[in-house]
């Protein structure tokens, strides 16, 4: 477990880029903004190669699903904080539902952690190579 956790710990990077990338998306009032604007290409540029990090080792499954659940639920949070916007009961239980199914996927993962991905990840790339030889 101690080699996948610079892989969560990538994740966990590309759930915050993702979220003040988003934040900054709406600050930069349809690219208008040129300072918000920028802070919003820079994030998301983090994020995708965060991303794209993790998901060389961890399951796409459990990552993607980390990763839109979390920076879904936590974006629509921080949008009441800071933009005062307004969530209704649906739009709460659609939430909560997201963190049931993100906690559902890092449950069916348990099962698998014993798997060693990195080591799956390198045995591919090794394949791969030899089959382009």
């Amino acid at each position: 477990m101690k080699l996948m956790a610079k892989y969560y710990v990538a994740l966990a990077v590309a759930i915050v880029s993702e979220i003040l990338g988003t934040l900054s998306l709406k600050l930069s009032a349809g690219f208008t903004q040129l300072w918000w604007t920028l802070a919003s290409i820079g994030l998301y540029l983090i994020m995708l190669y965060c991303l794209s990090y993790t998901i060389r080792v961890v399951p796409l499954s459990v990552a993607y699903g980390v990763w839109t659940g979390a920076g879904t639920v936590f974006t629509a949070l921080l949008g009441v904080m800071v933009f005062h916007e307004t969530l209704s009961i649906g739009q709460i239980a659609g939430l909560a539902l997201l963190v049931l199914g993100v906690v559902a996927l890092n449950r069916s993962g348990e099962s698998e952690e014993e798997t060693e991905y990195e080591a799956l990840q390198i045995e591919d790339e090794f394949q791969m190579d030899e089959k382009f030889r």
